[in-house]
This record gives C-alpha cells, structure tokens and sequence, in this order.
C-alpha cells in the first residue's frame, strides 16, 4: 500500500472518527442528560487514534483498540451505563479487526479475530435478558466484526493470489 494510499484512508477514517464522536456525543448528552458522553467519547478517542497508528504487522495497535472495547463493554455493565462500544469505537475495532487478519501471522490473525468476536459476545452478554439480546449495539458490533473479518480475510486472499 503506498503512502498516498494510506494517507488518504487515514484523512478519511480520521474525518468519521470526530463527525462521530460529535454527533454521538450531541445524542447522548440529548438523550442521557449525564457526562456518560464522555466515557462513549474517551473510549472512542483511545480505539480511533489506534485505529489511525495501524499499519502492516503492526499487532500493538490492534491488541490496544481489542482491550479498549471489552473495558469499556465491562465498564459499561459494572457502571450501569448504555451498552458499549458505541458507534466510533466499534468502527475503530473493525478497522484494527480487518487489518490484523489481512497483515498478521495466521496464529496471530486468528487471535485479533477471536478477540473481536468475544468483544461482540460480552456486547451481546450485557443486552441479555432485554430483547434477548437484539438491541442496535448489539447489532452494529457484530455485523461491524463479521464485515471486518470477511474483508480482511479477502485481502489476505487477494493479496496471495497477485
């Protein structure tokens, strides 16, 4: 991947990030009334910025923005807050998820996707016993990991074959 490339991608994910943790921050406040958009936004920062610092065999970032979100999926539960993670870090933990299985060893590879799925459990787990377990956030994290997963295995496949 050139730099060019690459510089575009980040100009691109980065832009997302703050629209998103914006727009997320505006709702919660709207919809919450309480500074709980500020651990949404905090958790968010920490993925997205790991997020950015991606690169090839780079197994740092992705472990960081993997860790990021189960605290924060923890932390919600523990603290009585609205699911995590929210929107901007479930987008972080994609991006790092898609990128870890493209570029890492297979051990490796298949321990980013491990760690995103039970991301997308312990989401799932701390929705249960509302809506057995159907709520948008729930949703979004694991579509968000199985896109991730898919794309990055393509890649990893494409990049083989060429």
């Amino acid at each position: 991947m050139n730099t060019t490339y690459r510089t575009a991608t980040n100009l691109v994910l980065g832009l997302l990030f703050v629209t998103g943790l914006g727009l997320t921050a505006y709702l919660i406040e709207a919809s919450w009334g309480s500074p709980y958009w500020l651990f949404d936004c905090f958790a968010g920062v920490v993925a997205g910025v790991l997020a950015l610092l991606r690169g090839p065999r780079r197994t740092w970032p992705v472990a960081g923005g993997i860790a990021t979100a189960a605290v924060a999926v923890v932390v919600a539960r523990v603290a009585d807050l609205p699911q995590e993670p929210g929107p901007v870090t479930a987008l972080a933990l994609a991006v790092l998820v898609g990128a870890g299985v493209r570029t890492l060893p297979g051990p490796q590879a298949a321990a980013v996707a491990a760690g995103g799925f039970a991301v997308a459990v312990g989401t799932w787990l701390t929705a249960l016993p509302d809506a057995m377990g159907f709520t948008p956030v729930t949703v979004l994290n694991t579509v968000t990991w199985l896109v991730a997963v898919a794309l990055g295995l393509t890649m990893r496949i494409v990049g083989r074959l060429s």
